[in-house]
């Protein structure tokens, strides 16, 4: 690991949606590097924007949550989509978004799959372009 590089405790996202740390034997796991980036961005998807104001991170977070219950027709899948990029674009880690792509799943029109191919800020994070994806349920 370079010492540019975040290292954090690795998190099991659970079916259920609920969140556990990792086991690595008796040791809690950790991760760093892309996979590191990967479980951050995953993490800022699942929280509210501005609900860890009291912690002082005001901006951490989306703003998904604003579309639950929303069709997801032309008008908001365009502003989920500028949701998802203001989102993947608040960790300092990406430089950049290279590709972009929100799809309703055909047999759940309440959730949309995101795929996006992310090329990190390499003067935060070694690495290559990489892809992330998440499913949102915004139902």
């Amino acid at each position: 690991m370079s010492k540019r590089e975040h290292a954090d405790l690795r998190l099991k996202l659970r079916d259920d949606g609920t969140v556990d740390l990792a086991l690595s034997g008796r040791d809690l796991d950790t991760t760093a590097g892309i996979d590191n980036l990967i479980q951050a961005l995953q993490m800022r998807f699942l929280v509210y924007k501005g609900e860890l104001a009291r912690l002082s991170h005001p901006r951490y977070g989306s703003r998904v949550h604003e579309l639950i219950g929303e069709p997801m027709d032309r008008a908001n899948l365009g502003l989920l989509r500028r949701y998802v990029r203001q989102t993947i674009l608040s960790d300092p880690r990406v430089g950049s978004i290279a590709r972009l792509e929100l799809r309703p799943l055909p047999h759940d029109p309440s959730a949309v799959e995101v795929d996006a191919t992310i090329i990190p800020d390499g003067g935060k994070l070694l690495g290559p372009a990489f892809e992330f994806g998440v499913i949102l349920d915004v139902g």
